[in-house]
Order: structure tokens, then C-alpha cells, then sequence
């Protein structure tokens, strides 16, 4: 039941996610935050089971870390996707992860944002909005019908508060709250209790 949505514009990429934990009918958590902040310029935010959830960004974010530290050079945002890809993929044939995921960053070498889609088979695609969930069917509309490519962060937090606005009024499960984290290259900034 979680909420993921993405937006991407050229110096800038933002991830919202719900903040709630649900399991059956019972709700568990209002303030988890769903957005891992791989380095300062990658964020990942991920709809599934808690556990996946956990396991999977924590794998990634600390091998990416361990990777940093033999090699000393910092994988870029594809490359970081593609690792993601793969070990997403590889993991279905043992254990496998039941989550899907928006990765953003902003790209040093290139100069621009870049947001990517990935369910949890390993499909890999980069995108300038999308979304993961049952949130795809309430706001990927709304993504299609205000984004542009020359489009401001100010006009992109206004599309992601119409999507969250939709939500709220559609969506029969009750998502009390959203949180964004930005990306740009200045770093990520996080808006907790987004409205």
C-alpha cells in the first residue's frame, strides 16, 4: 500500500513517499521514512514490505559504500541504477526482494538530474516522472498532465501536492503524511510532513 512518486527536471530530482507502515488491517507506523539517502547526491526511495524494504537498501547502500571505500571513486547515478538492476535480479533466484523503486541523483559529470523506475523483477528504466504502487494509478496522470521538461522545483512540489491532494481523495487506505527529499547539486534536502 505504499506511495512512491518521482519527478525529475534538468538540476533537480525529488522521490515522495507516504510515511506509514501498514500490515493487514492493522497500521503499525506514521513516521517511517522510506527515502534512503544513498550519498549526497542519490536518493532511493522504495514501496514493499518493511523487511524487504529494509534489507534491500541497507544491502545496497552499505556494498555501494564498501565499493567507494577499495576503489575510491564514486559510482555515478546509471551506473549505481544498473548495480541496483542486477542485484535486484539476482536476488530473484534465491531470495528474492518484493519491493520497487525510484532511484534520483544528480550527476556531477553531466550536470543534470536523473530519476529511474525499477519494479521488483529488475526492470530498469530511466524516466522524468513516475511513479510505484498503487499511487501509479491515482497520480501518473496528474505527473503526464504537468510535467515538462523546462518545468521549475516550485512547479514540480505543486504537481507532487496535487498528486498527494488526489490521493487523499481517492485512495480508500489513509496515508496520513508525505515526505520529499530533493536532490540538486547542492545535495539533498529533505521536506518532512509534506502537505
Amino acid at each position: 500500500m505504499d506511495a512512491v512518486f518521482g519527478i525529475a527536471g534538468k538540476e533537480w530530482a525529488l522521490i515522495v513517499t507516504d510515511t506509514a507502515v501498514n500490515r493487514s488491517i492493522f497500521s503499525l507506523v506514521h513516521d517511517e521514512d522510506k527515502i534512503t539517502e544513498i550519498n549526497q547526491y542519490k536518493i532511493l526511495g522504495c514501496a514493499g514490505e518493511q523487511q524487504d524494504r529494509y534489507a534491500f537498501t541497507n544491502y545496497i547502500k552499505r556494498n555501494l559504500e564498501l565499493q567507494e571505500m577499495r576503489t575510491g571513486c564514486e559510482l555515478g547515478v546509471e551506473a549505481t541504477a544498473q548495480y541496483m538492476r542486477s542485484e535486484l535480479a539476482k536476488a530473484l533466484r534465491s531470495g528474492p526482494y518484493q519491493v520497487n523503486v525510484m532511484i534520483a541523483g544528480y550527476d556531477l559529470h553531466e550536470q543534470r538530474a536523473k530519476l529511474y523506475w525499477m519494479d521488483y523483477l529488475g526492470t530498469l528504466q530511466q524516466v522524468n516522472k513516475g511513479a510505484q504502487g498503487y499511487a501509479s494509478y491515482f497520480v501518473s496522470s496528474i505527473l503526464d498532465n504537468h510535467f515538462r521538461a523546462d518545468m521549475t522545483l516550485d512547479q514540480g512540489l505543486s504537481a507532487c501536492k496535487q498528486c498527494i491532494k488526489e490521493l487523499r481523495t481517492r485512495f480508500t487506505i489513509n496515508q496520513h503524511s508525505f515526505q520529499v527529499k530533493i536532490v540538486t547539486r547542492d545535495g539533498t534536502k529533505v521536506m518532512k510532513d509534506f502537505e
